[in-house]
C-alpha cells in the first residue's frame, strides 16, 4: 500500500509541474525573512529607543539582493529614518548593525516607502471596494521589489493569541509606483488559536480563489510555526492539493484526483 501511495504522489507531482514550487517557495521565503527581521527589529527598537517611538510612523524590511542582507527601517515624517537595522542571518534576536544617527534613506528604501505609502492609502480609502475589515485585526503592508516585479502584500495581524490566514491581498505596481492591479487572495479570514491548548500536528484550509497555496500562506505558517506546533499544512482546491512541510520548508503540489485516490486507498 505504501509503495502504491508513493507512486501516486510522484506521478501526480510530475503532472503538477505547471506550478513552479521553487518559485513559490523562493518568494514566500523572501517574504518570511522580511517579516522575521521586522519582528526582531521592532522588539529591539521599542525596548531601546523609547524617545523615538512618538516620532514613528511605520517600518519596513527588505532583502538586499547584492549581499542577501535583510534591513529594517523605522521612519517618521517626510521619510526621516529613525533607525536602520541589518541582519546577515534571520531569524536572529541580535542585529549585525544598528544605525540611528544621521541616517538617510537610500534609493531602494525611497522606492519601497513610496509603494508602502500608496498601498496604505489604497487600503484605508478602499475606493475600489477590494478590502474587508475585521475587528481586532490590522494590516501589515509589505512592499517588495523582487525579480523585476514591484508588488505589495497585505497580510493581517492581531494581538490575540492567533495565527491568521486569509483576508490578504497582492497589489502590483508599475515603475512609477502606481497600483496597476489588486488581487484578493482569499475570500475569508481563518484564525488558528494557539497558546493554552495543544495543536494538531497538521492543519488544512481550502482554496476557491487560487488553485494552489499562496506565498502569504507559506510565509504566515512558517512565521508562526513555533507557536502553533503545526508541522504540515494542506491547501485543497478543486484541481490541486498543496502540501507544505513546515519543518523542511518544502512544498509539494499534487493533483486533486491523485489526492482523492490516495484517501480512497487508505480507507480500504
Amino acid at each position: 500500500m505504501r509503495i502504491f501511495l508513493l507512486f501516486i504522489a510522484i506521478s501526480s507531482f510530475v503532472h503538477a509541474q505547471r506550478h513552479d514550487t521553487n518559485a513559490i517557495m523562493d518568494e514566500a521565503l523572501t517574504l518570511l525573512r522580511n517579516e522575521q527581521a521586522s519582528w526582531e527589529a521592532t522588539d529591539h527598537f521599542l525596548a531601546n529607543y523609547p524617545e523615538k517611538v512618538d516620532l514613528l510612523i511605520g517600518y519596513l524590511s527588505y532583502v538586499e539582493e547584492s549581499n542577501n542582507v535583510v534591513s529594517t527601517i523605522f521612519y517618521g515624517e517626510n521619510n526621516t529614518i529613525l533607525a536602520r537595522y541589518s541582519y546577515n542571518n534571520v531569524p536572529s534576536s541580535k542585529p549585525d548593525g544598528i544605525f540611528i544617527v544621521n541616517v538617510q534613506p537610500n534609493e531602494l528604501e525611497l522606492e519601497l516607502l513610496a509603494m508602502r505609502t500608496q498601498a496604505m492609502k489604497d487600503y484605508q480609502e478602499n475606493t475600489s471596494n477590494t478590502y474587508l475589515y475585521y475587528e481586532n485585526v490590522s494590516p501589515n503592508i509589505i512592499p517588495l521589489i523582487y525579480n523585476n516585479k514591484r508588488l505589495v502584500y497585505i497580510i493581517m495581524g492581531t494581538t490575540e493569541a492567533q495565527m491568521l490566514l486569509g483576508n490578504d491581498y497582492k497589489l502590483d505596481f508599475n515603475k512609477k509606483n502606481e497600483i496597476t492591479s489588486r488581487t484578493k487572495l482569499h475570500n475569508s479570514l481563518i484564525p488558528f488559536n494557539y497558546g493554552d491548548t495543544d495543536n494538531a500536528l497538521s492543519s488544512v484550509h481550502s482554496h476557491i480563489v487560487n488553485a494552489v497555496i499562496d506565498v502569504t500562506d507559506i510565509c504566515t505558517l512558517l512565521l508562526y510555526k513555533k507557536y502553533t506546533g503545526i508541522k504540515q499544512h494542506y491547501v485543497i482546491s478543486k484541481k490541486f492539493v498543496s502540501i507544505l512541510d513546515l519543518e523542511k520548508e518544502s512544498l509539494l503540489i499534487i493533483t486533486r484526483k491523485a489526492w482523492d485516490k490516495m484517501n480512497e486507498s487508505e480507507k480500504k
